[in-house]
């Protein structure tokens, strides 16, 4: 099977008292790539002509692109987050990964899913006189990624 972009979605939290209200990041997102940016150390020994290398971390984030739909709780969030120059906890949320090529049996709407808490680089909007302003910005991962299930219709990420 042949697994498309729309088959792996995010959903973005926004705080609401002590949890998220998640939300489907979609509306006016061209782009949101998640880059592993993995962290290597690479050392050549005496005796060999090539190098060892070990994965000792990563810096994971994900770079998006979206255009200015108001009204949009994502994108409203990202613009606050720009134009007040937010920073610290002000500007940190959760993003959860679903892979809706993965079901969990016997629950209906329920899937495989991963829980990053993330630090939102939000740029400012930009835009040409007479174009739909567009936002650029990265989320960068906080800590380890928490695998789990993701219930797309309560919209509630359960920790594995």
């Amino acid at each position: 099977m042949k697994v498309t972009r729309n088959l792996i979605r995010e959903y973005y939290g926004i705080p609401a008292g002590d949890a998220f209200a998640y939300h489907f990041v979609n509306a006016g997102f061209v782009k949101c790539n998640e880059e592993n940016n993995p962290k290597v150390d690479k050392a050549t020994f005496v005796g060999d002509a090539n190098a060892t290398c070990t994965v000792t971390g990563y810096e994971n984030g994900w770079r998006y692109e979206a255009q200015y739909v108001q009204g949009d709780p994502v994108v409203d969030d990202l613009i606050t987050i720009a134009r007040g120059q937010k920073t610290g906890a002000d500007c940190e949320r959760a993003l959860v990964s679903v892979d809706m090529t993965a079901p969990v049996a016997g629950q209906s709407g329920v899937y495989a899913a991963r829980l990053a808490l993330i630090a939102v680089e939000a740029g400012a909007p930009a835009g040409d006189p007479r174009s739909v302003l567009k936002l650029e910005g990265q989320f960068h991962q906080t800590g380890n990624l928490a695998s789990g299930v993701f219930d797309v219709t309560q919209r509630i990420f359960t920790a594995a």
